[in-house]
């Protein structure tokens, strides 16, 4: 995997994934969980999945035994909140099949799926083995700028381009994610059910909002026409230092159930 997260920016956003995220769905996981459940964190990053299931699990009675993967080590030795759980580095881009999942009981990951490939999606539902999922907040298109700008289709263009490059999983299914990993589920039995896990960011979030305007407009000038997305970008600064920006930034949770025989 090239694709790198601070741990900064990881701490930043974990108020405004708890506040979207689908409640519904991650308890339903929970419920196709044995009481004594084994569960792996997938691109476990600083914790911020984990630490929001087990919340919800301790309030209903349930241990939930914690395995955290990712390939960050820094981050890793960061995790708060989650006593007992074991840290586990290690890089699975180039195949899901290096994951040993033998007495895991199920499968958690968040803001990772917009990044792999459908290949290797595919392969890694298949060492899934017919597990629960819970695959949460994966990216999808349809950003929203309130209020509009003359510029925002194409750096919008520009950003969704710079979303599907090969981030070390293959070509990367980026703003097109969550329908594709439907598809994939479906076609290998899974039950699906899916839920939007939108943020909604405005003067409450300065810091979010300025970090996703200055994310975008990186992403934008690398693919697009950096002499358009310069003064695209200073637009949105001023706007949102004068407390008049809103975005809505889409997402989508996705819980996958073992399907009926």
């Amino acid at each position: 995997m090239t694709e790198t997260f601070s741990a900064h920016w990881l701490a930043l956003r974990e108020d405004r994934d708890g506040a979207a995220r689908s409640q519904t769905l991650a308890l339903a996981f929970l419920e196709n969980q044995p009481r004594q459940a084994r569960i792996v964190d997938l691109g476990a990053g600083a914790g911020a999945n984990a630490r929001y299931l087990n919340r919800l699990a301790v309030a209903r009675d349930r241990k939930i035994a914690w395995r955290l993967v990712d390939r960050d080590r820094a981050l890793l030795d960061g995790v708060a909140g989650l006593p007992g759980a074991v840290r586990e580095e290690l890089d699975f881009a180039a195949d899901p099949a290096v994951l040993d999942l033998a007495g895991t009981s199920g499968i958690g990951a968040s803001a990772l799926f917009d990044l792999v490939s459908r290949d290797w999606f595919t392969r890694f539902v298949a060492a899934a083995a017919g597990r629960p999922l819970l695959l949460a907040l994966t990216a999808r298109d349809g950003h929203r700028w309130y209020p509009g700008d003359a510029s925002d289709r194409a750096v919008m263009d520009w950003f969704a381009c710079d979303m599907r490059r090969d981030k070390g999983f293959g070509l990367a299914m980026g703003l097109a994610a969550p329908p594709t990993m439907v598809e994939c589920l479906a076609e290998a039995g899974y039950r699906v059910r899916q839920a939007a896990s939108d943020w909604r960011l405005d003067r409450g979030q300065p810091a979010m909002l300025n970090a996703m305007i200055e994310t975008i407009a990186a992403a934008a000038a690398a693919r697009g026409e950096p002499e358009r997305v310069a003064p695209w970008r200073d637009r949105r600064r001023q706007c949102a230092a004068e407390g008049g920006l809103r975005l809505v930034v889409p997402h989508r949770d996705i819980l996958a159930l073992p399907g009926v025989a």
